[in-house]
């Protein structure tokens, strides 16, 4: 028996069946309704930071809901202050610098994460050519696109998909280092008085350990993310 709490998530947060990186919603909006015959209903677009804001809404649904006296109710709210503080820091911080380091060494390539079209009409609602057809536009128009299956699709499309499977794993494994290597920072200049920089002299050979492990971890992602953006430019040679 499904729960209310757990029908209202499902409808939230639809199941994506193709998602597209790197172009306004309307743009890829007007070219899957007219190739993929689907409905205003069917797509939306969202923003990176968009994206995990959204999935913080628990505090502002059920947050201020629960709470019972004057006391409690401040106490929510000074969470909520609190969670948008760090969300804003973390954006600014981890976000903005990784994805501007990211983009210099994809080429220009990862800016495109930061703004995607999520498809939530059913695959199996949409003929395999259609699909295909509309996956091979998106990478005519150098965009990224994944479909969420690969048993219904041609040969382009699941090497598009693995392509950008690949470019979104990258680019979210480093901004994973990115955001542990802050918090670390944090905690280390509260214990020591120091940021982790490699410069103290008395602790300069642990610091640099540490630093360089975030850099090939770091560096990791990025080969992932590399690893994504030179296959999808094979594809999209392969279709010319």
């Amino acid at each position: 028996m499904t729960t209310e709490d757990e029908t209202s998530k499902s409808s939230e947060f639809p199941e994506t069946s193709i998602t597209v990186y790197g172009r306004k919603s309307d743009e890829v909006g007007s070219e899957a309704k007219s190739i993929l015959g689907i409905s205003d209903d069917d797509y939306y677009g969202t923003w990176l930071s968009m994206g995990v804001m959204r999935r913080l809404g628990f505090l502002f649904e059920g947050g201020v809901e629960s709470a019972g006296g004057l006391a409690e109710i401040v106490c929510v709210f000074a969470i909520i202050v609190a969670v948008l503080a760090m969300f804003a820091f973390w954006s600014v911080a981890v976000v903005f610098l990784s994805v501007f380091i990211l983009t210099i060494l994809s080429g220009g390539a990862a800016y495109k994460f930061i703004r995607a079209v999520y498809i939530t009409a059913p695959i199996a609602s949409m003929e395999t050519s259609k699909i295909d057809e509309f996956v091979v536009k998106q990478l005519s128009q150098g965009r990224f696109v994944r479909v969420s299956t690969s048993s219904e699709v041609g040969a382009i499309t699941n090497s598009a998909s693995t392509a950008s499977l690949a470019f979104k794993r990258g680019i979210q494994f480093a901004l994973f280092v990115a955001t542990i290597f802050l918090v670390t920072e944090i905690i280390y200049f509260l214990m020591n008085q120091h940021w982790l920089s490699g410069l103290n002299a008395a602790t300069a050979d642990f610091e640099i350990m540490i630093l360089t492990i975030f850099g090939i971890a770091f560096l990791i992602g990025v080969i992932i993310m590399d690893m994504g953006v030179l296959l999808r430019r094979n594809v999209a040679k392969n279709i010319q």
